[in-house]
C-alpha cells in the first residue's frame, strides 16, 4: 500500500521541479503555498532560495532567518551553517552590511567545527575568498583558500565546488600578477559554465564573473569581449536578474575602451539603478564607471554627485578604494593637484603589494600629478612601478599605458627623441587593441615630442588627429589640453634656443619660463598651464635658481634671459 502525498508536501516537490528549470517565479508560488501548510525549515530555505532569484530581499532574509532558526531548534547544525552562509552573502549583497555579513560566516565557521567535511564547509570557504580579494586586497588569502575548496571538493568528488575553486585560485592568481596561469583556471571553469557542465545555476555565474574581473583588470579587452558575449547570450533571457546586470556593466566597460560612450552611458544609467535598487554592494562599480566616464565627458558636477553617492554605507563595501581614484582623478581634472595627489597616494598606500593589478590605473594618475606639481622625481619612480608591472603581466595594453607614462615622463625631464619613440609605441599598442581615446591621448603626446624637436607640421597633423577624435566622443577634458598643444604648436617659432640653457631645466620649467618672458603674472601662468598658484611658484623659484637670478631684479633678468635665447612667442 502506497503511502499518501500530503499537500505541503506535493507542493515541496512542484517547487524543486520549478526550481531545477529556472522558473522562479513558480517555484516560488510553490513553496509558499507549503510554507502557508506547515513552516518548516527545508520549506523555508527553499522559498527563500527561490526569493533570491528574484531579487525579492525582503522574502529572502524573513524565510532565511526563519529557517536558521527553526534548523537551529532541531540541532541540525550543518542545515543551520548552510543557511547562515547565505546569509553572510545576503547581508553582503543586498545590504551591503559587511559587519553583519561577517557574524553570519563566523556563525557558520563554529557550527561546522564538530562536523565531518562537506559542502558547507567549501561555500564558507568561498564566501571567505571573496572577501579577501574584493574588500581586503589579500589575494594571498583567497588563493589559499581557493585551493582548499578545490581539495576538499575532491575528497568529495563535487565537481561544481572543484570549478569554483579554480576560479577562486585563478582570480587570486591575475591579481597578484600571475595573469598566464590564473587565465588559464578561469577560461576552464567558464567554458565548464556555458557548456552546462556545472550544475549549481550560482556557481555557474561567479565563476564567468570572476573571469571577466580579472580581463578587466588586466585590460584584456579582447578576451573580454569573446567571454561577454557568450555569458550575456547565457544571461540574455532575463531569469537572471543580478547576472544579467553585472554583464551590462562590464560590458558597459568594454564599450568606454572601444570608444562607443553614448551606448556605454545609456547603459550605466539603466544597470547601475537597477543594481542600486536591487543589490546595492554590487552597484558601486557601475557607479564609479559611470562618473569617470562623466568626468572625461566634462560633466563634472554629475561625476561629482556620483562619486558622493559611492561614498554611502551600502555601495562603499566593494567601492572605497575605487572611491579614492575617482576623487583623484576628479581633483586632477578640475586642477587642484595637491588634492588629487594625496588621494592618489593614499590609494596607493592602501593597497598591498601582492594586489599588483589594482595599482597601474593610480599610478598613471599619479605620474600625471606629480608633473604637474613639478615633483619629476616622484613622477619617474611610479613609471619605473608601473613599466615593471606592465612587463610582468605582458597584456598590451598595460604595457601601452606604460609607455604612454613614460613618454610624459620623458617631455618634462626635456628628453624628447625617448618621449617621441615612448608615444609612438604606445599610439600603436593602443590602436591594435582599438582603444581611440587612449590612442588619441598618445598622439597628442607624441605632437608635444614632435613639435619640440622642430617637426611644426608634422605634430600640428597629429593634434589636429587627436582632436577630432576627442570630439567624436565628447571627451571635453583632454580636447581642452590637447588645444592648450596645438596654441602651443602655432605659436612656437624657429628653434635656436635651448643650446645656451642650462640642461637641468626641465620642459615645465621651460613653458613657465616663456610665459614670464611674455609678461604674465604668477596667477596668469597657473590659469593657462593647468597648475595651482604654489607649483608655479615653485617652478619660478627652480628657474631663479638655475639661472642665477636673484633679488628684486630676478623677473627682469629672467625676461632677458628669454629674449637673449629666443624664447619669446613659444
Amino acid at each position: 500500500m502506497s503511502r499518501p502525498i500530503y499537500p505541503a508536501q506535493q507542493s515541496m516537490q512542484s517547487g524543486q521541479e520549478a526550481l531545477a528549470t529556472n522558473d522562479w517565479e513558480k517555484a516560488k508560488e510553490y513553496f509558499s503555498a507549503a510554507v502557508r501548510i506547515e513552516e518548516t525549515p527545508e520549506c523555508l530555505e527553499y522559498l527563500g532560495l527561490a526569493s533570491w532569484w528574484l531579487d525579492d530581499a525582503a522574502t529572502t532574509f524573513s524565510c532565511r532567518e526563519k529557517a536558521y532558526r527553526l534548523y537551529r531548534e532541531l540541532g541540525d547544525n550543518k542545515s543551520a551553517a548552510r543557511v547562515a552562509i547565505a546569509l553572510a552573502f545576503d547581508y553582503f549583497s543586498f545590504q551591503g552590511e559587511f559587519v553583519i555579513a561577517n557574524g553570519w560566516s563566523r556563525r557558520a565557521h563554529r557550527l561546522l567545527e564538530d562536523l565531518a567535511p562537506g559542502v558547507e564547509h567549501a561555500m564558507v570557504k568561498i564566501f571567505d575568498g571573496y572577501v579577501a580579494v574584493e574588500v581586503h586586497h589579500d589575494p594571498e588569502k583567497s588563493f589559499r583558500l581557493g585551493t582548499e575548496i578545490v581539495e576538499l571538493a575532491r575528497q568529495l568528488n563535487e565537481f561544481d565546488f572543484l570549478m569554483m575553486g579554480l576560479a577562486t585560485e585563478g582570480l587570486a592568481l591575475v591579481c597578484q600578477g600571475h595573469v598566464k596561469e590564473g587565465m588559464q583556471r578561469l577560461d576552464e571553469t567558464a567554458t565548464a559554465a556555458l557548456a552546462g557542465e556545472i550544475g549549481d545555476l550560482d556557481i555557474a555565474i561567479t565563476v564567468c564573473c570572476y573571469l571577466i574581473s580579472a580581463c578587466e583588470r588586466v585590460r584584456d579587452y579582447g578576451r573580454a569581449v569573446q567571454w561577454c558575449f557568450h555569458v550575456n547570450k547565457a544571461a540574455g533571457s532575463g531569469k537572471y536578474p543580478l547576472m544579467f546586470s553585472q554583464c551590462q556593466i562590464h560590458y558597459s566597460g568594454i564599450l568606454i575602451w572601444q570608444g562607443d560612450w553614448d551606448e556605454a552611458e545609456a547603459l550605466l544609467e539603466t544597470y547601475s539603478e537597477k543594481l542600486i535598487s536591487s543589490r546595492p554592494a554590487h552597484a558601486a562599480e557601475g557607479i564609479l564607471l559611470r562618473a569617470d566616464l562623466y568626468r572625461k565627458r566634462g560633466k563634472m558636477a554629475e561625476a561629482t554627485e556620483l562619486i558622493k553617492q559611492a561614498g554611502a554605507r551600502p555601495f562603499r563595501i566593494l567601492g572605497a578604494n575605487r572611491l579614492l581614484l575617482a576623487k583623484s582623478a576628479l581633483a586632477y581634472d578640475l586642477g587642484d593637484f595637491e588634492t588629487a595627489g594625496m588621494l592618489s597616494e593614499r590609494y596607493l598606500r592602501n593597497t598591498p603589494e601582492s594586489c599588483r593589478l589594482a595599482l597601474p590605473p593610480a599610478l598613471e594618475l599619479h605620474v600625471l600629478i606629480m608633473i604637474a606639481l613639478g615633483k619629476i622625481l616622484k613622477a619617474t619612480e611610479s613609471a619605473a612601478a608601473l613599466r615593471k608591472i606592465a612587463d610582468t603581466v605582458g597584456t598590451e595594453p598595460l604595457l601601452a599605458t606604460a609607455a604612454y607614462v613614460e613618454g610624459t615622463v620623458a617631455i618634462a625631464q626635456g628628453d624628447y627623441a625617448f618621449a617621441y619613440k615612448s608615444f609612438e609605441l604606445a599610439l600603436e599598442l593602443f590602436e591594435q587593441n582599438k582603444n581611440p581615446f587612449e590612442a588619441a591621448r598618445a598622439r597628442t603626446g607624441l605632437a608635444q615630442a614632435m613639435y619640440l624637436q622642430g617637426q611644426k607640421s608634422n605634430a600640428l597633423a597629429e593634434v589636429h588627429l587627436a582632436l577630432g577624435i576627442f570630439e567624436s566622443l565628447g571627451a571635453v577634458i583632454e580636447k581642452q589640453r590637447a588645444r592648450v598643444v596645438l596654441n602651443k604648436i602655432k605659436s612656437a617659432q624657429p628653434r635656436q634656443l635651448e643650446k645656451n640653457l642650462p640642461e637641468t631645466l626641465t620642459h615645465r620649467e621651460l613653458e613657465i619660463l616663456r610665459e614670464m618672458a611674455a609678461g604674465r603674472d604668477n596667477a596668469e601662468i597657473a590659469r593657462k598651464l593647468f597648475i595651482s598658484i604654489r607649483t608655479a611658484e615653485r617652478h619660478i623659484s627652480n628657474i631663479y635658481g638655475k639661472i642665477g637670478a636673484s633679488g628684486k631684479a630676478a623677473r627682469a633678468f629672467t625676461t632677458a634671459f628669454a629674449h637673449r635665447n629666443h624664447l619669446l612667442g613659444e
